[in-house]
């Protein structure tokens, strides 16, 4: 498949190929989504909200495992009596401070899974979970295709520059070659001349 075969793929299918993986591995998707945009190749926009609704997919896979495995997780908790007490400690802390939880962790990276699965465990409100990571979403999805697309015009001018300069290389090997042919015919003539002389 040639590169204008792919970038035809990516125009016609791959806001559907963006959902699916923005799910299985969301911020680096939406970076080289948010460089396609600057090229051209994709709207930023469709990315931006395409990028939050998978992530907000994920959140909810991961709040869902959560909450319905929170009893085999109990289980095993109650027979650890130090994690037991720690969970606990953990519940009280997102039945105060769950949404503002929910937010950081979103607008940061790392702790994602382990957080929205306890959010899960903990049974906190769905409703207010998909609010809080949807907020951070639209924050931490923005700012990844920002940057992608900061990345992709940089690519785009720097692209300029290769073929521009590739144009000048180009131009100075075929000038130093006719040079060269020049100068040797000079030589010849001369020790020609020289011999004949």
């Amino acid at each position: 498949m040639e590169n204008g075969a792919y970038l035809e793929f990516i125009k016609n299918h791959g806001y559907w190929l963006l959902y699916f993986l923005v799910i299985i591995e969301g911020p680096l998707t939406t970076l080289i989504a948010g460089s396609l945009s600057a090229l051209g190749v994709m709207n930023w926009f469709i990315v931006w909200l395409i990028s939050v609704a998978g992530d907000l997919t994920m959140d909810l896979i991961l709040y869902s495992f959560g909450f319905f495995a929170h009893k085999p997780i109990g289980q095993f908790l109650q027979r650890h009596p130090g994690l037991h007490a720690k969970q606990e400690k953990v519940k009280k802390f997102f039945h105060r401070h769950g949404g503002k939880l929910i937010f950081f962790v979103k607008i940061s990276t790392g702790l994602c899974y382990l957080t929205f699965i306890t959010a899960g465990m903990t049974k906190m409100s769905l409703r207010k979970f998909l609010f809080f990571s949807f907020l951070g979403g639209l924050i931490w999805s923005g700012f990844l295709v920002a940057v992608g697309y900061f990345y992709g015009n940089l690519y785009e001018r720097f692209n300029d520059y290769i073929e521009k300069s590739g144009l000048l290389i180009f131009g100075l090997v075929t000038l130093a070659f006719f040079t060269v042919i020049v100068l040797k015919k000079w030589q010849t003539s001369k020790i020609f001349k020289q011999n004949n002389g």
